[in-house]
């Protein structure tokens, strides 16, 4: 009789994660491209178009954080409870027609600052209600033990967007201006959200089917020690490393005397950084007693904050700005996926949404409030003196999340 031989005892898995998954990596290649040109295109339309003062620019800087308060419960309750790939597409679909209207505004010569102010508040509102469902969303995509990996190339994707985007967006907004860098990032939400309209439905589903009521993702967050410290820590750094990001632009162009295509250039250099750093997390950090991507946060804060004190230390700073922009793209990537990862794992099932909902909220909602500090302490001093006021900030989160235990089952 012939027996059919066993299975290899090593036959190699698929190396590739689920499809939902990569059309979802994807879309985000194309929409987190554009996004980079927005970051130098609206700070430098607001300073040369329509005159903002240093204050300004920093309130400016946080006004697509400011919505999190509000949309962000709404839209973690919804990504618990219905499936999340609408929620992601829509609010790519609202975010181009939003830059359609700032760019025919701009056109007519009807924008002034505090429409672009309340238009980054709306863009705040769909990039919130984006990030919580995606955040709920891969783990639908791929399988417990793929989180790490997905999360790492979900990371990757952002920070090469990081490194192309913001250079190659300071010298086409040095060149031909703001308005065409805000097309170029309305283009890519197009793509980004037709890609995601168009995807296989993911083989994991999970979203809840009954009550999710807001209030019990808080209850959670407060009840699990773990994601209380996730939630805690990430809301102080946030606040820190906001002032330091809103004083960026005034530390480089208008106190340093540089182009505005060296701001692009550092985020470049950071998103470089943030390529090795995913790049790390892959094969560093996830074992339950490992602390290396606690200490990369507080690793960032002080690579940002040398950052903004590279032209005083030296005459001519250019390299160790980059240097030092470098390093904490690295070190934010590293604890970002490690961290995210965390808190995927943590939430209870059928909450994940809700979590991650408490999360941007505290966490990302303290972002408007550094760049009011920041708006604040540049009417008194330097913007390297104003990012260092709120520096501590940070020693405190890295100090919170080195008490913790983070049990996710893995041993390496």
């Amino acid at each position: 009789m012939t027996q059919t031989a066993p299975p290899h005892p090593h036959t190699p898995t698929v190396p590739h994660l689920p499809s939902a998954f990569r059309t979802l990596l994807a879309g985000e290649a194309v929409s987190a491209a554009g996004s980079q040109f927005t970051l130098i295109a609206v700070p430098f339309l607001a300073a040369t178009e329509l005159d903002a003062s240093a204050s300004q620019l920093a309130l400016l800087s946080g006004a697509q954080f400011l919505p999190a308060l509000l949309v962000t419960p709404i839209a973690g309750k919804l990504a618990d409870l219905h499936d999340r790939a609408p929620l992601l597409y829509l609010s790519h679909l609202a975010r181009f027609a939003l830059l359609v209207a700032v760019i025919v505004l701009a056109e007519l010569g009807g924008l002034d600052y505090w429409t672009l102010f309340a238009a980054s508040m709306l863009l705040g509102a769909g990039t919130a209600l984006f990030d919580t469902a995606l955040l709920a969303y891969v783990p639908d995509t791929v399988e417990p033990a793929e989180l790490t990996k997905a999360n790492g190339q979900l990371a990757v994707v952002y920070a090469v967007a990081q490194s192309a985007g913001p250079a190659a967006g300071g010298l086409l907004v040095s060149g031909l201006g703001p308005v065409l860098a805000l097309g170029v990032d309305a283009l890519s939400y197009a793509g980004g959200g037709a890609a995601l309209r168009l995807r296989r439905r993911p083989a994991r589903h999970k979203a809840a089917r009954g009550a999710a009521r807001i209030r019990d993702g808080f209850t959670e967050v407060l009840r699990n020690d773990p994601l209380r410290r996730l939630v805690s820590a990430g809301t102080l750094f946030n606040l820190a490393e906001q002032v330091a990001l809103s004083v960026l632009f005034v530390a480089v162009v208008r106190e340093a005397d540089r182009s505005v295509a060296l701001i692009g250039f550092g985020f470049s250099a950071a998103g470089l950084g943030s390529v090795a750093g995913a790049w790390a997390s892959r094969r560093f950090g996830g074992g339950d007693g490992d602390r290396s991507w606690v200490w990369a946060l507080a690793l960032s804060q002080a690579a940002l904050l040398a950052a903004l004190w590279s032209f005083t230390w030296v005459r001519h700073g250019e390299p160790l700005f980059l240097a030092t922009m470098l390093v904490y793209g690295l070190a934010i990537a590293f604890y970002n996926v490690h961290s995210l990862t965390r808190r995927q794992k943590l939430a209870p099932e059928g909450m994940l949404g809700r979590v991650n909902a408490v999360y941007r909220t505290l966490a990302y909602g303290s972002i408007p409030v550094g760049s009011a500090l920041a708006a604040l302490l540049v009417t008194v001093t330097t913007a390297p003196v104003a990012a260092a006021v709120a520096a501590p900030l940070s020693l405190l989160a890295t100090a919170i999340l080195a008490r913790g235990t983070y049990t996710t089952g893995n041993a390496e």
